[in-house]
């Protein structure tokens, strides 16, 4: 873009905080894709950015460069999904650059400090926008955006929201007790904490705020790890913008690092690669945890029941914690969702919708999850799930949203009782 010319190569820096920042190694463009050279003092340091790989030294070159733009899956997890992607392309337009032109590094020089997790890349090209917050003309100029209009808090959206991933509009801010916010792209002031706000996309209900909060809490009910949420209120929008605390985010300028199971597998998620089996296997491997594989099996159990079937690759991942091991990250993105042609992203035991008690048996035996456990995981969820309507309430989704979401989930409940404890 204007401000650099296009990037070659890229550093690679671990942010760990505010005071510590390690340098990962150095990214450079090759054929047919990018190609990593870890740093001898990153190597030395035990420190990890893939679960699966360990760094070593020597030239590392993507190993799925056509599903990534060439790059490798841990930092195409940083680029931007479908709505920031429209953010680049609304700056390329702005500032007379073809975005065809654009290579992933530079992609990548974009998010520079500012993506979610831990990893920053430099040298970042510029952003734009202030550090004011107005969320009712933040998802007016989206609304705009996504009708193909123009917007004047574009630049306010390009660095809010132009980094983080997903299809629906949203800004990462930083938000203090009193609900005061602040830009939170980069570093996060003293006194608040990190939280994305998502905006309604024009494919969603209109109450989808409410909706992503009532099962968030629902979610929470059921035994799952969920990052604490709230409706932010609006004065053009009575729903509200639903916003979750951001788990890649601490106190004194903590940062984590995260990784998809898409960037930890270099698959694509659009395509049908794994099943839950291949990810509770994954979860084994990753964590060497049985707790966090009985996690994972609530997750499958919650989505089936609670008719979320946006359950593909990319929305879960791992956490590197400050203990230096891998863990299993919050749960994201959980909310009534009828997949492609109505069926989950990810199979059980080779169904993938209208599940019923066998599959989910089959999976928790091929995991050593003893009957009498996933009974209890079974309850647990099921009793929160039935609740739907409690949660619905509380923050006010609609009736009809309310009756559209039961009729999905009532026939669900049925189908997997069956393994409820006698």
């Amino acid at each position: 873009m204007k401000q650099l010319p296009s990037n070659a190569i890229l550093d690679v820096d671990l942010i760990r905080s505010s005071s510590t920042i390690v340098h990962v190694g150095r990214l450079a463009i090759a054929r047919p894709g990018a190609v990593l050279e870890y740093a001898a003092a990153f190597i030395a340091s035990g420190l990890e950015i893939e679960p699966l790989a360990p760094p070593v030294a020597g030239p590392i070159a993507a190993r799925e460069p056509r599903v990534f733009r060439g790059l490798h899956g841990v930092f195409a997890d940083s680029l931007p999904d479908a709505w920031g992607e429209e953010l680049v392309r609304r700056r390329c337009r702005r500032e007379g650059v073809a975005y065809e032109s654009l290579t992933p590094l530079d992609r990548l020089a974009i998010v520079g400090r500012r993506g979610m997790g831990a990893l920053a890349y430099r040298p970042a090209i510029p952003d734009t926008g202030g550090d004011a917050v107005d969320f009712d003309a933040l998802a007016h100029g989206a609304t705009e955006i996504l009708q193909g209009r123009e917007s004047d808090v574009l630049p306010e959206l390009e660095r809010l929201g132009g980094s983080s991933g997903g299809a629906r509009p949203k800004v990462l801010v930083a938000l203090n007790v009193t609900g005061h916010a602040r830009a939170g792209d980069d570093e996060i002031p003293n006194g608040f904490d990190g939280w994305l706000v998502k905006f309604r996309s024009s494919h969603d209900v209109s109450d989808i705020g409410p909706l992503e909060a009532a099962y968030a809490s629902m979610a929470r009910a059921a035994g799952i790890d969920v990052p604490d949420h709230r409706l932010i209120p609006s004065a053009t929008n009575g729903g509200g913008y639903f916003a979750s605390k951001r788990f890649d985010r601490g106190p004194g300028g903590v940062r984590r690092h995260v990784v998809s199971v898409v960037g930890a597998l270099d698959i694509d998620w659009t395509v049908p690669q794994i099943d839950y089996h291949n990810l509770l296997r994954l979860v084994r491997r990753v964590t060497r945890s049985e707790a966090e594989v009985e996690q994972m099996l609530r997750r499958m159990v919650f989505n089936i029941v609670a008719h979320n079937r946006d359950d593909h690759a990319k929305q879960h991942a791992f956490i590197y914690g400050e203990d230096r091991r891998w863990h299993l990250a919050p749960a994201y993105d959980l909310s009534y969702s009828s997949g492609p042609n109505g069926q989950h992203y990810l199979a059980i035991a080779g169904e993938a919708a209208d599940i019923g008690p066998d599959p989910i048996r089959k999976t928790a035996e091929a995991q050593d999850v003893k009957r009498r456990r996933l009974s209890t995981i079974v309850d647990e969820v099921l009793g929160a799930v039935e609740r739907f309507p409690e949660f619905a309430s509380t923050y006010g989704v609609s009736r009809r949203t309310i009756q559209e979401v039961q009729r999905a989930v009532r026939p669900a409940i049925v189908r997997v009782s069956p393994l409820r404890s006698r």
